[in-house]
């Protein structure tokens, strides 16, 4: 059987499928007679297209470029991938328009129902396009990097997020990553940075997480660190 590589677009897209599985949630639990409902629901959706396009830009000018002399086709490819993805979010924003011509509830709900057709199109196309980076994509930058090359890449990538995107990917990625990933993440944390920095994971994590849930992260982060 096989070794299993390390991913590097495993925990970003992780957090991006878990804001996209929660956004088509809220959007088909919108009441969109509700004045306060819909603002709730633009917001979302402008959160969505703002960090799948701060996504795009990563890959396209950190990620693509380390395989862009081995598989200038795939590059190409995926570049104009990101190009139907911006048209799917640029859909959405005319969507959004729709509701500042709107005067009475029929028309509010005509609006959330373009809306959320939209978003489902913009969904399907990014859940299948992650899939397609997570193998095809990954498959390239197995051949010609080490799993060692891919994390510093990741962590080189992180660090080039501005602090206020940062927190709003990390949030969305503890959302979406199993509890013994999390584990492992926040022991690397604690590991290598500033207490300020892992005491701001923990903040975090006690936000995005259940109590319980934050609970048998915390036992599991001090078992580990009473084993090293």
């Amino acid at each position: 059987m096989q070794r299993l590589r390390f991913n590097p677009f495993g925990q970003v897209h992780k957090g991006l499928r878990a804001l996209l599985y929660d956004t088509a949630l809220l959007l088909q639990h919108t009441d969109f007679s509700n004045e306060k409902e819909i603002y709730a629901a633009i917001d979302r959706v402008k959160l969505v297209a703002r960090l799948f396009e701060h996504h795009a830009h990563i890959e396209d000018s950190q990620v693509f470029p380390m395989i862009g002399n081995t598989a200038p086709e795939i590059v190409a490819d995926f570049e104009a991938q990101h190009q139907t993805d911006h048209e799917l979010s640029a859909q959405l924003e005319k969507c959004i328009a729709l509701f500042a011509e709107t005067n009475t509830t029929d028309q509010n709900r005509y609006a959330g129902n373009e809306l959320a057709q939209s978003f489902h199109s913009f969904l399907a196309f990014n859940v299948e396009h992650m899939k397609k980076e997570e193998t095809v994509v990954n498959e390239c930058l197995w051949r010609h990097y080490s799993d060692e090359d891919l994390q510093r890449k990741v962590q080189e990538i992180a660090a080039s997020v501005p602090p206020a995107d940062n927190q709003l990917f990390s949030y969305w990625m503890l959302k979406g990553m199993a509890a013994h990933e999390i584990v492992d993440w926040f022991t690397a944390i604690r590991q290598t940075a500033p207490p300020p920095v892992f005491a701001f994971f923990c903040n975090l994590a006690e936000t995005a997480l259940l109590p319980n849930e934050w609970q048998r992260v915390q036992e599991k982060i001090r078992e580990v660190a009473l084993l090293a």
